[in-house]
């Protein structure tokens, strides 16, 4: 047997492996291979494009791209004259093109399965043809009075990215429906600016109400639970080379990028194939070399590479690791504060103590791995300071305590008998408090919700005094026992006299 009789079967298993990774690539958008010497690799027969995102006018007979292609027709198209009747072309242009982006996406998901990792990073290679139309519109150098046409046309195109928004807490529809609202504010301008003036710029307007009405109407229909996939179908790789492949078919116009020209990409710029003519042989010989006499392949001595250092991964930590692409919003700010540069929350020896000096039990930093906590009162004279408490339950006991003292507290549960002075919450946030004795006062201080149960011992007894706080309400028991439970006011009615200012509270609480 002749040794390419041998190495035939090999070579064309190599073919094939390469094909499929070539058109992983292209999918992925991920610049194709080529050799140190500039030698053009081998193109895969149905994988020579690498465009990310074909024409937009690849067939499909689903129901949902027929409707939208119907939306485009009958709303996107009149939006485009209207831009064109203001000298506005190339805004019109942009929102095609954005409007064409997102087509694509609808496609690929009739023909795929939802992916698996999360939603932003699937479509991430697809989404950055609609951010650089977006991003098109912002930067043209327009006349100064077209400054309220590109904001609403800015605000209408950010519900776009409705392909990215799966409930909860929010559906594609309500987030689209609050983008088009954004969107009227500004139109109303021109509204009141140019009516009777020029009818133009009312059809501009109601153009651009007419796109977003009929984009809220199509994803209600089709896509009401968010961007709707295809159980049966392909992996969202697969159909993307599927797509491509279509386009090129029915573009031969449009200028092909063979797998092997232009630069390297970074992961392939060391290591790089070197030679001629040779292709496959030369690969297949330059592996045979590498090959040592104990039986090591040339893959032996090399080290792994973990998910942290690979390029096209989200865990990429690399000074160069592109964030996933998204749409921009208008009044977004660039320089948004990750959540990884916030200072680390820092926790204190948690305590829970009583300390002779002030006759007082000490508890502070206590989470929820403390379980319920329980504090023996055995003067009158004794009280509680809980500081910086979170999710933890505090169990009271004894016949009085002189008072009860909550700061910067969260989700904090505590019930005791009976309290002399009052029991305080400052800085707290979703406090919980009974009592089964007598309160006399409860001080509630810059807190963000607050429920208090009482007795019947001191339904009748018990003020509130209450600042800057809100979400407070009162459960107390009825003369049948039942318990009711009311809001604390947080809306008042000041009025002025002639000689003193009167506050009542405010009807709604009536």
């Amino acid at each position: 047997m002749s040794k390419s009789s041998a190495v035939g079967p090999l070579q064309d298993l190599l073919d094939s492996v390469l094909g499929r990774l070539e058109a992983l690539e292209a999918a992925a958008g991920i610049e194709a291979l080529g050799t140190a010497s500039g030698v053009k690799a081998k193109p895969s027969k149905s994988h020579a494009s690498t465009a990310v995102v074909p024409p937009s006018d690849v067939p499909d007979d689903s129901p949902s791209v027929k409707a939208y292609d119907e939306h485009m027709k009958n709303d996107v198209a009149p939006l485009m004259k209207s831009c064109a009747a203001l000298e506005l072309e190339a805004v019109g242009n942009h929102l095609k093109s954005a409007w064409d982006g997102i087509r694509f996406i609808i496609v690929l998901a009739t023909r795929s399965k939802l992916p698996q990792e999360d939603l932003p990073t699937a479509l991430s290679p697809h989404l950055n043809p609609i951010k650089v139309a977006l991003e098109g519109i912002q930067k043209l150098r327009l006349d100064r009075k077209f400054d309220w046409h590109i904001k609403a046309v800015l605000e209408l195109a950010t519900c776009l990215s409705w392909i990215l928004i799966k409930p909860p807490p929010q559906t594609p529809v309500a987030f689209c429906k609050e983008a088009i609202a954004s969107s009227i504010f500004w139109s109303n301008k021109i509204r009141k600016e140019f009516k009777g003036k020029d009818e133009k710029q009312i059809s501009f307007c109601d153009t651009l109400k007419a796109a977003g009405d009929g984009l809220v109407a199509y994803v209600t229909e089709y896509h009401k639970t968010g961007l709707t996939f295809n159980p049966k179908g392909l992996s969202m790789a697969e159909a993307a080379v599927i797509l491509q492949d279509r386009a090129s078919e029915l573009c031969p116009s449009t200028p092909k990028k063979n797998v092997g020209e232009g630069p390297p990409s970074p992961r392939h710029r060391k290591g790089s194939i070197s030679g001629g003519a040779g292709g496959m042989s030369s690969l297949m010989s330059e592996l045979h070399n590498k090959q040592t006499a104990d039986g090591s392949s040339a893959a032996t001595g090399l080290k792994k590479v973990t998910r942290e250092q690979q390029t096209w991964r989200k865990e990429f930590k690399g000074e160069n690791a592109s964030n996933v692409p998204t749409m921009p919003k208008l009044g977004q700010s660039a320089n948004v504060k990750s959540a990884t540069g916030k200072k680390p929350k820092k926790a204190g020896l948690p305590i829970c103590e009583y300390q002779e000096r002030g006759h007082k039990w000490v508890v502070e930093h206590q989470t929820s791995d403390a379980g319920v906590l329980t504090i023996e009162i055995s003067d009158p004279k004794q009280q509680v300071y809980m500081f910086n408490c979170e999710d933890v339950t505090v169990q009271v006991k004894g016949e009085k305590l002189k008072s009860i003292i909550m700061d910067k507290c969260r989700r904090v549960n505590v019930v005791f008998n009976s309290c002399i002075s009052s029991c305080e919450m400052v800085n707290s946030q979703k406090i919980q408090c009974q009592t089964t004795g007598v309160c006399p006062t409860f001080s509630i201080d810059k807190t963000v919700g607050c429920l208090i149960y009482l007795s019947a011992d001191s339904r009748n007894v018990t003020s509130f005094v209450t600042s800057q706080s809100s979400e407070m309400n009162v459960s107390y028991p009825d003369d049948n026992g039942v318990y009711k439970e009311v809001p604390i006011p947080e809306q008042f009615v000041h009025k002025v006299g002639e000689t003193s200012l009167t506050s009542e509270v405010s009807d709604l609480y009536h």
